[in-house]
């Protein structure tokens, strides 16, 4: 029969580790060399939620089967990871720690990780650390056997977690003072930087954010940027930089910094035309490309959603750019590095945050 976690219990024991880690941090636990590569690893986030969410559930109730994952499992002690990661675990680090473990999805387990019954190693998994990941978890996880020695992993990750928030609220600190003294040409030139870093799309969904709270500063308007490469997670979203306009859909974006064809064009301008958009504006990014397809390839496209009211146009990210540092007078350095830092940590771009915090300081040599 399946355990049902009592949520109220597994945020109380949170919420006093919490407490107790801020003024006594703990620095080890049974199985730390896990911990510290999983906390780690590259591409490891939903294992990160796995392991964290196993180890409370434990850390509840010592009957866990520390390796389920639903509670359909069939297992002595299986019970549903996924409403517990998303109802106590994400909200714990969003509430107190600041999305220092990645605020992006409400849902983390939703991910295809989270979506086996149990953790074994024989799960599909990502090669490298992902995978890796996978096989220590399958490992050492079962050492855990009781309450006690998983509430101690579950005080290490949140010691870990609090040392961490601090170090990016240090980076914040120091990135205010730096953008506060920054230009617009120096930021004109941070961006363009950060566009060539890539970041796997997350970049060009950064950058092109920033210039949209440019072209649409009225209160009339709402951006709402979304991870890159990823299918929506909310039945709002029609894009991936969505832009509405007195609450109803205005202008969908799609964001492509990788070769795209005229197929990928209509696909897009079809989902945005299904949500009631007026237009949508497809953006190559540097790592397409756009700038080698002639200027018509996507003429049948466009004449065809003309036909049925709506615009279809496409541009590059450096043309966007040059129009809106060309056409916009007295542009904000700091509001603009600020719109990218902020749509970093809301999308969950890690890695192009810790980038953004690091190399700030070039773009004012």
């Amino acid at each position: 029969m399946a355990i049902d976690i009592d949520k109220s219990i597994a945020t109380k024991l949170l919420n006093t580790s919490y407490t107790n880690c801020m003024r006594t941090p703990v620095d080890t636990c049974m199985i730390k060399s896990t911990i510290d590569f999983i906390m780690n690893g590259k591409n490891c986030l939903t294992y990160r939620y796995i392991m964290f969410t196993a180890l409370l559930a434990k850390a509840v109730d010592s009957s866990v089967d520390i390796l389920s994952l639903q509670a359909g499992d069939g297992s002595e002690g299986a019970y549903d990871a996924r409403s517990l990661a998303s109802k106590v675990v994400y909200r714990f680090q969003a509430s107190l720690l600041g999305n220092v473990l990645d605020g992006s999805n409400n849902d983390p387990l939703v991910n295809k990780p989270g979506r086996f019954l149990r953790l074994s190693p024989d799960n599909a998994a990502a090669g490298g650390d992902p995978k890796k990941a996978l096989q220590l978890l399958c490992s050492n996880l079962p050492k855990i056997q009781n309450s006690t020695d998983a509430h101690q992993c579950v005080d290490y990750i949140v010691s870990l977690l609090l040392a961490e928030k601090k170090n990016r609220d240090a980076k914040k600190e120091h990135f205010d003072n730096i953008a506060n003294n920054m230009g617009i040409f120096n930021a004109r030139n941070f961006m363009s930087n950060l566009l060539d870093q890539g970041f796997g799309g997350a970049a060009l969904v950064l950058v092109t954010t920033a210039l949209y709270h440019i072209q649409f500063p009225n209160d009339e308007y709402k951006i709402a940027a979304h991870p890159a490469n990823q299918a929506g997670t909310s039945r709002q979203q029609f894009s991936d930089l969505d832009v509405y306009f007195d609450g109803r859909p205005f202008m969908g974006t799609e964001l492509k910094d990788k070769p795209f064809s005229a197929t990928d064009v209509d696909h897009a301008a079809e989902t945005a035309f299904n949500a009631g958009a007026s237009s949508l504006l497809f953006i190559a990014g540097r790592q397409s490309t756009f700038a080698a397809q002639p200027p018509t390839y996507f003429a049948t496209t466009r004449e065809k959603y003309a036909h049925r009211g709506m615009y279809v146009g496409v541009t590059s990210i450096d043309d966007l750019m040059d129009m809106i540092f060309a056409s916009h007078v007295n542009l904000s350095a700091i509001h603009l590095l600020n719109v990218i830092r902020d749509t970093a940590e809301s999308i969950g771009a890690l890695e192009a945050q810790m980038w953004i915090y690091e190399h700030l300081a070039d773009a004012m040599q």
